[in-house]
């Protein structure tokens, strides 16, 4: 296979599932673990992809977000377990802010719990949520094309007359140095209004959150708790040092 083909193979495959192993690779393009390493050094060179250990993922630019579509196709499993996490927190009677967002979107086939209020700026969570029998209440603001999540002034605002006891929060990026990040300074607004309006916050975060930065910091007054999967678990390289600075939950028990 010549060395064009190949490039074009491995960045349709990480394009596809946007993270890929080193053996998987090998095994698309039939070539040996020194070629595949000697290509992905080239193309992260040409700043195509980057390479991660054992493997290679997509380079996004900090300021893009993927829409609602391309987002729900990506990780379902872990965030389906990330999900599960997330709602065995909720108890009867909990006032709860649930944040734009696939996995969170994902809570919502779990929610056994009774008589508990939601608060979202999702638009993808209204239906869901309603034909659960769960009272909601949607944030004013601006409705954002990529994301439907109710951003802007006006969303935060709304927000203010709520006190939350629980509030679960998507996050594009997780880092040691640059700590939450999120591609929108509007979304970054209305997340660290909804973590200083509740008592306890909870972040989701899949596998390939984590040592990635987007454009906006999301700062936090409190403590904050990450709901992760097994996959993150076993595959960080750098976990400890994650566990050093931030509560984290997750992994089969």
């Amino acid at each position: 296979m010549l060395t064009t083909e190949r490039h074009q193979l491995i960045l349709e495959e990480i394009n596809l599932r946007e993270t890929v192993s080193l053996q998987e690779l090998i095994n698309l393009t039939n070539s040996s673990t020194s070629t595949i390493r000697r290509d992905l050094s080239q193309l992260e060179e040409r700043g195509m992809l980057k390479r991660v250990h054992g493997g290679a993922t997509q380079i996004t630019k900090r300021h893009e977000e993927r829409n609602m579509t391309d987002k729900e196709s990506r990780h379902q499993d872990e965030k389906r377990e990330i999900a599960r996490l997330a709602v065995s927190q909720i108890s009867d009677g909990d006032t709860i802010y649930l944040d734009a967002g696939t996995t969170t979107l994902e809570m919502i086939p779990f929610i056994t719990q009774q008589d508990i209020i939601v608060v979202t700026n999702g638009l993808t969570h209204v239906r869901p949520l309603l034909e659960k029998g769960i009272s909601v209440y949607m944030t004013g603001g601006e409705v954002k094309a990529t994301t439907f999540a109710n951003i802007g002034v006006n969303a935060v605002k709304s927000l203010e007359r709520y006190r939350f006891d629980k509030a679960f929060i998507g996050m594009n990026g997780i880092d040691l140095n640059y700590g939450l990040t999120t591609p929108d300074p509007y979304e970054s607004e209305m997340k660290e209004k909804a973590i200083h309006l509740a008592s306890q916050v909870y972040v989701l975060l899949d596998h390939s959150k984590f040592n990635e930065v987007s454009f906006a910091e999301v700062t936090y007054d409190k403590s904050i708790e990450i709901l992760t999967s097994q996959k993150a678990i076993e595959t960080l390289n750098n976990l400890n040092q994650f566990k050093e600075k931030y509560n984290i939950n997750g992994g089969l028990k």
